[in-house]
């Protein structure tokens, strides 16, 4: 017998019998969700690490003077601090880009229309976003020569009525001269830009331009691959029905056996947890 079955506070409660044709069915579907889930993972990751920078910039927006450390911005750890969270958003990117490509040529294969359509996709964010090429190539600056921000800046907005309430914004600004050092390290197309700015680059609004291309990127990868996504979300449903909770597990198990005090099966976890998010992801950004 093949049972479906909740799981809580261990106890397994079966709701359900299916045949072997069914079960090989939901496996696939369940095996499918889950490899889904190992390319949105990092794009889950990616985005962990820009609210982590967005909330550190965040608690640095129009802070009032009285309430103003002035020597911050040449902290040392604060500055480490500024740097780390720059340098985690450009790996995450770096990682979801690499990770978003090898996954695609493997599930379609290398010349498949899939793979052909993400990287156009890709290249066009690079010829029309300078946030998407600069950022890109920024990462190869910090991993060859370490961190190119030396000082946060703070912006005043100052009150004549009241200089006490004069609020105080950060920048991220990085030397433009200094990169221009460094042509191998940012390549043609981007030197090209960077010999056309004679001012500081501020990358807050860069990042944050930088998280539409994200964005569209993977909405393009879940269209891909989405009929047969939500086909398989539909059949796992289907089975489940209203037998998952909050705090409960869905497990389909089979070859059971008790010897003596002794039970053995095999048991298949239902990835309900990663569909939840596959349905949230679909509500929100698609």
């Amino acid at each position: 017998m093949i049972r479906l079955a909740t799981f809580e506070n261990n106890d397994l409660i079966p709701f359900r019998e299916i045949n072997q044709t069914q079960y090989n069915y939901f496996n696939s579907d369940c095996s499918l969700i889950k490899t889904v889930y190992t390319q949105y993972v990092v794009f889950k990751y990616l985005q962990l690490n820009l609210k982590e920078h967005f909330d550190f910039i965040k608690k640095w927006e129009k802070v009032p003077a009285n309430k103003m450390h002035f020597t911050i911005g040449t902290n040392i750890h604060y500055i480490l601090q500024s740097n780390k969270l720059v340098l985690n958003v450009l790996i995450g990117f770096k990682f979801f880009l690499d990770n978003a490509e090898a996954y695609l040529k493997r599930k379609f294969g290398k010349n498949s229309d899939e793979v052909k359509s993400h990287i156009n996709l890709t290249r066009d964010c690079f010829d029309t976003s300078f946030a998407y090429r600069f950022l890109s190539k920024l990462r190869n600056y910090y991993a060859h020569l370490g961190f190119p921000l030396e000082v946060v800046h703070f912006d005043i907005d100052f009150n004549d009525i009241d200089p006490e309430i004069s609020e105080h914004s950060c920048k991220l600004l990085v030397d433009t001269e200094m990169l221009r050092k460094e042509q191998e390290l940012f390549g043609a197309i981007v030197m090209k830009d960077l010999e056309k700015i004679d001012y500081s680059i501020d990358l807050i609004p860069l990042i944050k331009e930088l998280t539409y291309s994200i964005n569209t990127i993977q909405k393009n990868i879940y269209s891909l691959q989405k009929t047969e996504i939500e086909e398989a979300i539909e059949n796992i449903d289907f089975f489940v029905g209203t037998k998952k909770t909050g705090t409960n597990e869905i497990k389909v198990y089979q070859n059971y056996k008790q010897t003596g005090n002794e039970v053995s099966f095999d048991v298949l976890h239902v990835p309900m947890e990663i569909i939840e998010e596959l349905k949230d992801y679909k509500k929100n950004w698609c």
